[in-house]
């Protein structure tokens, strides 16, 4: 077995503690506390998986580390800003199927040793870590028209993207939860 205190490792769980930072910097209007902890997590995100390729550490713990503190930070950091106000109300409802649906689906894949995840994942992932950035930056900014509309534009491509990962996660919920016979017939009758 790999060890699990490893560097990269390290600096993943780093994530979850700045986690409480980057929301007290949101609830508390302190725009420049909520960069500088996003900063942070950002900077140990792009560097841990690097860091475990280089030094050779890459294990199968490190990634569902990596992939349980990105959901995690994520799906927290979006109801910290829906609580401070910063997120209008059907913004964070789409935002909360998201999380609904990935979360069934790891969920309901699980027993079978193997935790499925939809092709659609990762660039749901870094849409979703480019609306955050924008909605941290926008803690420092002044009010504009320009950043509003940005601000849309970015959410309606995110949108989009949870669309489309929720058909295909609604997708593998039903065949994780069809009975085995109905999945080895192709869902037919023989007669």
């Amino acid at each position: 077995m790999p060890p699990i205190l490893t560097i990269a490792n390290v600096l993943t769980f780093a994530r979850l503690i700045l986690l409480p930072v980057v929301i007290v910097g949101i609830v508390t209007s302190q725009g420049w506390i909520t960069v500088a902890g996003m900063a942070l997590v950002l900077l140990t995100d792009l560097l841990d998986g690097r860091i475990a390729r280089r030094l050779r550490q890459a294990a199968q713990f490190g990634k569902a580390l990596d992939s349980t503190v990105d959901f995690v930070l994520i799906y927290s950091l979006f109801i910290a800003f829906y609580a401070a106000g910063r997120l209008a109300t059907y913004q964070f409802a789409i935002l909360y199927v998201a999380m609904l649906t990935i979360l069934s689906v790891q969920l309901l894949t699980q027993s079978s040793g193997t935790i499925a995840s939809p092709v659609t994942g990762k660039l749901l992932g870094a849409l979703e870590y480019v609306f955050l950035l924008f909605l941290t930056v926008r803690e420092v900014l002044p009010e504009a028209p320009l950043l509003a509309s940005l601000g849309l534009g970015l959410f309606l491509m995110l949108a989009g993207a949870i669309a489309v990962n929720t058909i295909v996660c609604l997708r593998i919920i039903v065949t994780a939860t069809r009975p085995a016979s109905d999945a080895s017939s192709g869902g037919g009758s023989a007669g």
